[in-house]
């Protein structure tokens, strides 16, 4: 299965959602850090050995594979490192430039995620028809667009989102999940808000999800510790394991 998360502008906390849901993920997974603007990961996170991550393995050195004629289910896997949390994570490129560097790349890269062994969670960062990562987000099973709860993060959604649904459709049928970060006690209100503005635009996709600001979860996850125990009882990791629990239940969307 793969599941990519991505905004329409701005970042208002892809990259966290998504390690959240890689940490409490019930089944083995890779986070595959896919945004061209540059991988965070490395720098907030440490590594399983303690420290930053290693440099050897990368988003370039799985297109470097592929590119190589190396297929087969492990080719994603083999190229991830454990960060202390738990998550397997492929770090992903140094800049904009090593990202349009990849050209056609992005489209092996995205059949490598599609047939891996596990199941693959793709961080595409900024997501619209023209960017890089589109290959990515049409392979997927689920899409998922993040915005926050603020005015102009969920005008800029819809506005935005019926022509990126079109463009990630144009391969097949893919199922499109928006998640709202914002506070846990207006979630409910927030997000059918959403919905109902969504709506009015006649875009064909979920009911949004709700995921709840909590920083300190965050940082504990960057930090080194599992989302078991105490950190798996957060808002954060509670809210992540319903969602990734949903998509397993729902399933891939016949393509």
């Amino acid at each position: 299965m793969l599941i990519s998360f991505a905004s329409v502008k701005g970042s208002p906390g892809v990259t966290s959602t998504a390690l959240a849901t890689a940490a409490v993920w019930p089944r083995p997974v890779v986070l595959l850090e896919a945004d061209p603007a540059g991988g965070d990961l490395a720098y907030r996170c440490v590594s399983a050995g303690g420290g930053p991550l290693p440099g050897g393995k990368s988003l370039l050195t799985l297109a470097a594979a592929v590119r190589g004629g190396i297929t087969g289910s492990q080719v994603v896997s083999d190229q991830a490192q454990m960060l202390a949390c738990g998550v397997h994570v492929v770090q992903g490129v140094t800049s904009t430039t090593q990202a349009r560097g990849l050209g056609s790349l992005w489209s092996e890269v995205a059949e490598a995620a599609r047939g891996s062994e596990v199941d693959v969670i793709a961080d595409l960062g900024r997501l619209d028809r023209g960017s890089f990562t589109m290959p990515l987000a049409q392979a997927s099973d689920v899409v998922v667009p993040v915005a926050a709860a603020s005015l102009e993060s969920v005008m800029h959604m819809r506005d935005q989102l019926p022509e990126l649904v079109l463009a990630l459709r144009q391969q097949g049928i893919v199922s499109v999940a928006p998640v709202l970060v914002g506070p846990d006690a207006h979630a409910a209100r927030d997000c059918g808000d959403f919905d109902a503005l969504l709506d009015r635009t006649g875009v064909d996709v979920a009911p949004a999800r709700p995921v709840p600001v909590d920083h300190r979860a965050v940082q504990r996850l960057e930090a080194g510790e599992k989302g078991t125990g105490r950190l798996g009882r957060s808002l954060l990791l509670r809210a992540t394991r319903l969602m990734a629990e949903a998509m397993l239940e729902e399933g891939a969307v016949a393509r």
